[in-house]
């Protein structure tokens, strides 16, 4: 496998995991701005973090495993690589094969390339346009030249990479002509938001999935930071590690944030993210929470923290079972636990909405 295709391996691989990392706030942000977290948003958050660590792997990948490797210089003198570049007789097709082959050419053109994409999503995520995406593009540029001129800041004893200061305007150029072109399809004001009034199976099973990983993220930084501490801290033996408060770190503090969550403010931390909450309930307020407790998250943590062959099918079962039992459009997809406990939901707009009362679910 060549080191371009393993580079944009890499990346998709290191990116999805980035886009799936900043789902929670990416999702808490769009259902307060737009009211609504659509495929679009989905691909913009894919891309964006593959894009982020192609121009990581691009500019620095493969470094060096050992010394082994011969110092880079500088390339300071401005437009030289574009002088390089045996430009032929553009006007015959033959001239033109010969450019698009010529490996000057090839190095400025990929370059141009690498930051277009940059332009793009200058205006699509942040509603801005020419100024400063030239200015984003110069400066990212910038501190990938300075990191290949340092060695990585230093990790290696000289550059593995030559500096370019050609790079710095060809690379300045490709996020100005990526804002430019993207002008044509996305305008800078956005559009106003209609916001929605009825909550929809995609936006329940964001909050399902919010929840999950906020579980699991919770969980398993708590469970790394314990683990360092014993190893490096206190220098614990490995094989002495205790494992039951790492456990009770693990799947008891995010079992608790949650619990509280619902409790106390009637509901989870997934479904404060995409902003919807329980209101109603045929009962007392506390009993209906505790019941949506019992038959919602709750499950789904004791499940984790549970030890045994026996847990992981079961704990497939209700998750299956209850991302199934909110299809109903009944109750405004209420599913499971808000069925179990007599609960409606309602959307809640934000601070910045023309309607300031919550808007709620058909039920």
């Amino acid at each position: 496998m060549s080191d371009q295709v393993m580079n944009a391996v890499i990346a998709t691989a290191l990116g999805t995991v980035v886009a799936v990392l900043l789902l929670i706030p990416v999702a808490a942000v769009e259902y307060r701005k737009d009211g609504r977290l659509g495929p679009r948003d989905l691909t913009v958050l894919l891309s964006g973090a593959v894009y982020g660590l192609a121009l990581w792997t691009y500019t620095l990948l493969p470094m060096p495993a050992d010394d082994d490797y011969a110092c880079a210089g500088r390339q300071t003198v401005p437009f030289d690589t574009i002088r390089a570049i045996d430009w032929g007789d553009l006007g015959s097709r033959a001239g033109l094969s010969a450019l698009v082959h010529d490996a000057a050419f090839l190095q400025v053109a990929l370059n141009v390339l690498l930051f277009v994409p940059l332009g793009w999503f200058v205006r699509r995520i942040a509603r801005r346009g020419v100024v400063v995406a030239t200015l984003l593009g110069f400066s990212v540029s910038l501190l990938i030249e300075t990191t290949q001129a340092t060695g990585v800041w230093h990790l290696y004893d000289c550059a593995y990479r030559l500096f370019d200061v050609d790079d710095l305007m060809i690379n300045t150029l490709g996020a100005t002509l990526g804002s430019l072109v993207s002008a044509i399809f996305i305008r800078r004001q956005r559009p106003e938001v209609v916001w929605p009034t009825t909550i929809t199976l995609g936006r329940r099973w964001v909050g399902m999935v919010c929840d999950g990983l906020f579980v699991l993220l919770l969980g398993s930084t708590l469970s790394i930071a314990w683990r360092a501490v014993q190893l490096y801290v206190v220098e614990v033996p490995f094989e002495d590690l205790p494992t039951t408060p790492e456990r009770l770190l693990q799947w008891g503090v995010p079992g608790l944030v949650e619990a509280v969550a619902v409790l106390l403010g009637g509901r989870s931390v997934g479904e404060w993210v995409v902003s919807v909450r329980t209101t109603g309930g045929r009962g007392p307020v506390p009993v209906a929470r505790l019941v949506k407790l019992v038959t919602g998250v709750g499950p789904f943590v004791a499940l984790l923290a549970i030890p045994g062959a026996w847990t992981g099918p079961v704990l497939a079962l209700f998750v299956v079972v209850s991302l199934v039992a909110a299809v109903p459009r009944a109750g405004g997809h209420r599913g499971l636990s808000h069925g179990a406990a007599g609960l409606d939901l309602e959307i809640v707009l934000p601070r910045s909405a023309r309607e300031r009362e919550p808007v709620r679910s058909a039920s």
